[in-house]
């Protein structure tokens, strides 16, 4: 079979077993908050967008959903690189797009749907940004 059949088999098999197992518990999603490229800069350090983040996440870990807390990725050029398959170096976080990454959490929740809701609060969301959810199997 070709490369991309066999994966998508295991991984389908994977995805299904893991939710035959985890069918009566909470399911774990990663919330990647991510910013636009058009976005002001002055959002990641305005008093009142740094404050709408931490009562956002006070407000998520008060609900519990909380599986871990992440972290924040400053878009900062001397705190990232990328590395390319063919071995060639990048300075800088990616961002030959118009989001990019600036954060992560997981949080638990019954199903995608939950998840999106929680997502949905988000201040990153009022700046200009996104979040994408994705099911996460966590190790």
């Amino acid at each position: 079979k070709p490369y991309w059949a066999v994966l998508q088999h295991l991984l389908k098999t994977l995805w299904r077993n893991y939710f035959k197992i985890k069918s009566d518990t909470m399911k774990n999603f990663v919330l990647l908050l991510r910013a636009n490229t058009s976005m002001d800069p002055e959002a990641f350090t305005d008093p009142k967008e740094v404050a709408d983040r931490a009562q956002w996440l006070e407000d998520v870990t008060a609900q519990g959903v909380i599986k871990n807390l992440g972290g924040t990725m400053p878009p900062i050029p001397a705190m990232a690189s990328s590395i390319f398959a063919a071995g060639t170096r990048k300075e800088g976080p990616f961002m030959d797009v118009t989001h990019f990454l600036t954060g992560f959490l997981i949080v638990e929740a019954e199903d995608l749907e939950t998840a999106q809701k929680i997502a949905r609060s988000n201040p990153i969301l009022k700046a200009g940004g996104s979040v994408e959810i994705r099911a996460i199997m966590l190790r």
